[in-house]
């Protein structure tokens, strides 16, 4: 399956939801799709990862750069949950304790401070 970028957003905050696989292929994709995003430094950025069907280390990579990127910068990241062989890969590697995720976009208000 090809990725998915789609860029939308819920209230003020910008939402890149990503689809299909995120894999060391298509990474660069990602990364050049925050590029603006990041620029225009949202205090929140809501990285939606519930379309993916697959994501390798350099998806993980990518999401804790952004991660570390938003923290330098006094902004947030905050990842949608993938689904669960997607999210394995946080759990396994312990970022989902570094990582703030919520279920759901519509979540997001829970996280705006």
């Amino acid at each position: 399956m090809n990725l998915g970028l789609a860029l939308r957003t819920e209230g003020d905050i910008p939402v890149l939801s990503v689809s299909g696989e995120l894999d060391m292929a298509v990474v660069g994709q990602v990364e050049q799709a925050l590029v603006p995003v990041e620029a225009r430094r949202p205090p929140v950025l809501l990285l939606d990862l519930r379309d993916l069907t697959f994501m390798d280390s350099s998806g993980l990579r990518l999401v804790l750069e952004a991660d570390i990127r938003a923290r330098r910068d006094g902004r947030r990241l905050v990842v949608v949950r993938g689904p669960d062989p997607v999210h394995r890969v946080f759990t396994v590697t312990a970022l989902d304790k570094r990582l703030k995720f919520v279920a759901d976009p519509a979540d997001i208000g829970s996280v705006r401070s």
